[in-house]
């Protein structure tokens, strides 16, 4: 091979040839490397039944998610609907960052209609960002009572009531609050994570 690749200097054509057999030579290679790689990649199990049943549940629990701030039902009188309003340039304001303008936009809210569930709950998640596990837990308190019937949001407030109880060192509430999470829903990874967390083993 060393003396092949002699005579094709000499031969002066032959040069040309090496960029056309080393790029053989790095596609050979990609395909060698490729098909071990292809040999460790998992199958992707089927997708886990369920029953009709637990199809409807999670329908209704999307159908609940998409009641929110940022939805106004038709119907709602002018009021409600405003506190609405406000409360989703609140809830904007607090995704950017800006939680002192988020609260004032709540805090609003809650003037213009005090059974805004949203005030509450998004009040509780600026004082849960801050530490204020207790204050937070009051604000919590209130999102239940004016969320009832909704199952999605319920769950979501008793996830928020875990991290609380977390936060305050309180693993047995923690863990109580997590559980309720998950029988409004199921599917609630939030809470599952946090459940999973409490259970474990300390050191």
């Amino acid at each position: 091979m060393y003396r092949w690749f002699q005579g094709a200097g000499r031969c002066g054509g032959g040069w040309r040839i090496l960029p056309l057999l080393a790029a053989v030579l790095l596609v050979a290679s990609a395909v060698v490397l490729l098909s071990g790689c292809a040999a460790r990649v998992p199958k992707i199990p089927a997708a886990v039944p369920v029953t009709p049943a637990e199809e409807d549940r999670r329908e209704a629990l999307l159908a609940d998610a998409r009641y929110g701030v940022e939805n106004v039902p038709p119907g709602f009188p002018p009021q409600r609907a405003a506190s609405f309003r406000v409360a989703a340039e609140g809830v904007r304001a607090l995704k950017q960052e800006r939680s002192q303008e988020a609260e004032d936009r709540l805090e609003r809210a809650l003037t213009l209609d005090p059974r805004n569930p949203f005030g509450y709950f998004y009040l509780a998640e600026i004082r849960l960002r801050d530490g204020a596990f207790l204050q937070a837990l009051v604000f919590l308190n209130q999102a239940e009572l004016l969320f009832q019937g909704h199952p999605y949001w319920l769950s979501e407030v008793y996830t928020n009531r875990g991290r609380c109880h977390e936060g305050l060192g309180s693993m047995e509430e923690a863990l109580d609050a997590y559980t309720r999470a998950l029988e409004y829903n199921p599917w609630n990874e939030t809470a599952r994570e946090g459940l999973a967390r409490v259970r474990a083993p300390v050191g």
